[in-house]
């Protein structure tokens, strides 16, 4: 019985092949939609452990400080106001003093006596001016207590803070342990989930190597691989996952060049028919690649590359087409049908003129 299998159109195949890359993909998406979610497990809570761990005496010193750091610096942004507005009140009584002082001057010049209003207004000029340089004097005092003050206190504030510094790192120590902790759990169950699905996978594929649903088996097997690699790159040390790594790609290499130098050693008849057919399309023996001399190619030469580019000119006369061995190995490989008694290929199992299958396993 055949084993042939049959292709299809190329669009047939090229279909194929596109929704096993869609199927690999949805699978990946999938599986990440998985690992997400499990990866939003709640871990270690950082204010509950400080809350516990921290002395609340140190956490209350500290927000009183702020509060009171937060106070002072109000107040002299509000002294700094007042003495801005007052720096500007004292400048227009200067001014208005000086404007009066230098009427008066060219009232006496011109002998004219000020009068009681104007003496006045000088005299009010003066006082307001002497006040508001007295109240700026008092206020630029009190700034410099409230800036002494503040001084103090942020100088309580770095003391409290290396105080808190101090007292968290056995705190963040803790919390730094139940954080790993949790993502190893949380590493353990992505692997948990994900370690079946690896091994269905690799099992499918072992079974059904030969079946047609190999590219949905593979595809799903790949998706699989890359979000358990993925996922031990993430939670494991960069040390030890390049050592999985390494060991896990030399496994696979390994495994892939035995498969090969087997196929090699003790290959299967589909093998050997793709390999001579191969050798028979190029005009090469396929035992030992020497040119398959006959009819038309009896005196040229060629290699499995320039074999298509080798113009060949029918001769007249064309000798009868008789069984055929290589002169370099001796391997049959043209001989006489049983059936149709003409020549045919030996190492191939159809006769291409009466398609009579060949029973038998070609020697190696």
């Amino acid at each position: 019985m055949s084993t042939t299998r049959h292709k299809g159109p190329w669009m047939h195949r090229w279909l194929v092949h596109l929704f096993t890359v869609v199927f690999g993909l949805l699978s990946y998406w999938l599986l990440g939609f998985l690992i997400n979610d499990i990866g939003q497990w709640p871990g270690p809570d950082y204010q509950a452990i400080e809350e516990r761990g921290l002395d609340r005496d140190l956490t209350s010193e500290a927000e009183r400080l702020e509060d009171e750091i937060a106070t002072v610096q109000r107040d002299i942004e509000a002294q700094q106001v007042r003495q801005t507005t007052l720096r500007d009140s004292t400048q227009n009584a200067q001014t208005t003093m000086n404007q009066l002082l230098a009427f008066q001057r060219l009232s006496l010049e011109k002998d004219v006596t000020p009068s009681e209003e104007e003496k006045l207004a000088l005299a009010e000029s003066q006082k307001r001016f002497l006040a508001n340089q007295a109240q700026y004097q008092q206020l630029t005092e009190e700034v410099g207590q409230l800036q002494e003050q503040l001084r103090d206190l942020e100088g309580q504030q770095r003391l409290n803070q290396e105080q808190l510094t101090t007292a968290r790192i056995p705190i963040r120590s803790e919390f730094d342990q139940l954080r790993r902790q949790h993502d190893l759990k949380i590493a353990a169950v992505k692997l948990a989930t994900l370690t079946p699905l690896l091994i269905a996978a690799v099992l499918l594929f072992l079974k059904k190597r030969e079946s047609i649903y190999l590219p949905l088996v593979a595809a799903f097997g790949i998706a699989v691989t890359v979000k358990v690699m993925l996922v031990m790159h993430e939670y494991f040390p960069t040390r030890y996952f390049k050592y999985v790594l390494i060991l896990t790609l030399l496994a696979a290499v390994t495994k892939a060049l035995i498969s090969l130098v087997r196929t090699i050693a003790f290959p299967k008849h589909e093998f050997l028919q793709k390999q001579f057919r191969e050798a028979y399309e190029a005009f090469l023996c396929p035992m030992c690649s020497y040119p398959i001399r006959r009819g038309p190619l009896k005196f040229l030469f060629w290699t499995r590359r320039t074999i298509k580019k080798l113009q060949i000119r029918q001769t007249e006369g064309a000798e009868a087409d008789a069984p055929y061995s290589c002169p370099s190995c001796g391997t049959r490989l043209f001989e006489e049908c049983e059936s149709c008694h003409k020549t045919r290929h030996a190492l191939l199992g159809t006769c291409e003129h009466c398609g009579t299958i060949k029973s038998f396993e070609p020697s190696t």
